[in-house]
C-alpha cells in the first residue's frame, strides 16, 4: 500500500487504518468522532450529548434534565422549591416563616402571634394549636385524649370505651358483652351451649348425655348396663349373652 496514492487494503482501511470515508474500525475519524460527530465518551464538537447536555448536565440555555438553571428551574425555584432567596412560591422558608418571620398562622418563631401580640390566636390557640386548657381545635390534647377522657376511637387511658370494653371487645375482667371471656367461656365456666373445658354441663352430663362415669341420667351407660351390670330389663349382661 502506499500511502500517497491512498490505497486499501482488502478489509477497505489505508496504511493509517481508515476507511474511504476517513473513520477507523471502531468508527471513528481522525479527530476523535464518528459518523453521528460524537466522540467516544458521546459527546459532540461542541461538548454536547445525543440529548443535548453537556458534561456538567447542562443544555445550551443552561438548564439541567430536570429543567434547572445553576440549581433553580425556569421560575427561579430549586429542586426542593426554595428560590434564591430561600421562600417557596407561597412564600415562605424551609422553616415555614415568610420574609418577616410569622408562619402561615401567622405566629413567629417565639410563639407570638402577629395580630394579637400574645402566645394565643383570635381563635385562643396557640402555636401548637392548644388553648389555655391544652386542648385543640377538634377537642383532645397532646396525648390525643377529649375532656371526657376518651380519644378519637372512643378509648381511655386504660383502653376502655364507655361501656367498659376494651377494642378486642371485652371488660376489665376479661369478659365481653355476652358474658364470655376469649376462650368463650362465661365466669362459671361454661360456653354458650352450655359445657365446661371438659365438655360437661352443669349438671355433669355431656353432649351425648353421660357422666364422666360413662352413665346416662337414669343410670345406664352406652351399652344399656347400670354400675351393678344389669340393663332396664334387670338383666345382667352375662344372662343376655346366654339366652
Amino acid at each position: 500500500m502506499d500511502r500517497l496514492s491512498r490505497t486499501f487494503d482488502k478489509h477497505g482501511y489505508d496504511l493509517d487504518g481508515y476507511d474511504k470515508d476517513g473513520f477507523d474500525k471502531k468508527g471513528y475519524d481522525k479527530n476523535g468522532y464518528d459518523k453521528d460527530g460524537f466522540d467516544k465518551k458521546g459527546y459532540d464538537k461542541n461538548g454536547y450529548n445525543k440529548n443535548g447536555f453537556n458534561k456538567k448536565g447542562y443544555d445550551k440555555k443552561g438548564y439541567d434534565k430536570k429543567g434547572y438553571k445553576d440549581g433553580f428551574d425556569k421560575d427561579g425555584f430549586d429542586f426542593k422549591g426554595y428560590n434564591i432567596n430561600g421562600f417557596n412560591k407561597n412564600g415562605y422558608d424551609e422553616n415555614g416563616y415568610d420574609k418577616d418571620g410569622y408562619d402561615n398562622r401567622g405566629f413567629s418563631i417565639d410563639g407570638i402571634h402577629i395580630d394579637t401580640k400574645i402566645a394565643f390566636d383570635k381563635e385562643g390557640f396557640n402555636k401548637k394549636g392548644y388553648d389555655e386548657n391544652g386542648y385543640n381545635e377538634n377537642g383532645y390534647d397532646k396525648n390525643g385524649y377529649n375532656k371526657n377522657g376518651y380519644d378519637r376511637d372512643g378509648y381511655d387511658l386504660d383502653g376502655y370505651n364507655k361501656k367498659g370494653y376494651d377494642k378486642k371487645g371485652f371488660n376489665i375482667d376479661g369478659y365481653d358483652e355476652n358474658g364470655y371471656d376469649s376462650s368463650g367461656y362465661d365466669e362459671n365456666g361454661y360456653n354458650e351451649n352450655g359445657y365446661d373445658l371438659d365438655g360437661y354441663d352443669e349438671n355433669g352430663y355431656d353432649s351425648s348425655g353421660y357422666d364422666k362415669l360413662g352413665y346416662d341420667h337414669l343410670g345406664y351407660d352406652k351399652e344399656g348396663y347400670n354400675q351393678e351390670g344389669f340393663n332396664k330389663f334387670n338383666k345382667k349382661k352375662n344372662e343376655v349373652l346366654s339366652d
